[in-house]
């Protein structure tokens, strides 16, 4: 009988051996992890962008509303008098590296009222600066176009 209750708690000790041996090893193993280095805030440039800007040698306000989704963004690009009266607008897709935003706006057909069968693309690289104020500024050049569309030579500062 001795001899049973003997390997009786054998088996206990052994057992309760094994939880701790378990319990500390999964502390140990936590205490040992190193924590992640925090991530840098991405730039979000969602919002209204504008800036003045000369089209077909007709002065006017150039308007990006856009919103980000991870790195990417996107939004209408209007270019439009006080009157209400449109000179184009487009659709812009960009990424967000850093403070870097690489950009193509695509006009389509109708994006230029007085030239209705006007198409093209518009692009260049941002740079951003966030604050009180916050700025784009880069340049904006015609990638392709069937029409001719005068834009401003080197280039814009758009705020937000």
């Amino acid at each position: 009988m001795m001899e049973f209750m003997s390997s009786k708690r054998t088996a206990a000790l052994l057992a309760a051996f094994f939880i701790q041996s378990i319990v500390t090893g999964a502390c140990s193993f936590e205490s040992k992890s190193t924590p992640l280095a925090p991530t840098p805030n991405q730039i979000d440039v969602t919002g209204r962008w504008t800036t003045d800007i000369t089209v077909q040698g007709i002065s006017g306000r150039m308007t990006w509303t856009l919103t980000q989704s991870g790195g990417s963004a996107t939004g209408p690009v209007l270019v439009g008098l006080p009157s209400g009266t449109v000179l184009f607008n487009g659709f812009l897709t960009g990424t967000v590296a850093g403070s870097s935003f690489p950009y193509t706006i695509t006009v389509g057909p109708g994006g230029v009222p007085n030239q209705p069968s006007c198409t093209g693309q518009l692009g260049g690289t941002m740079t951003i600066t966030m604050g009180a104020v916050s700025r784009m500024v880069g340049p904006m050049a015609v990638i392709g176009s069937n029409c001719a569309i005068q834009l401003p030579g080197a280039s814009v500062t758009l705020t937000k």
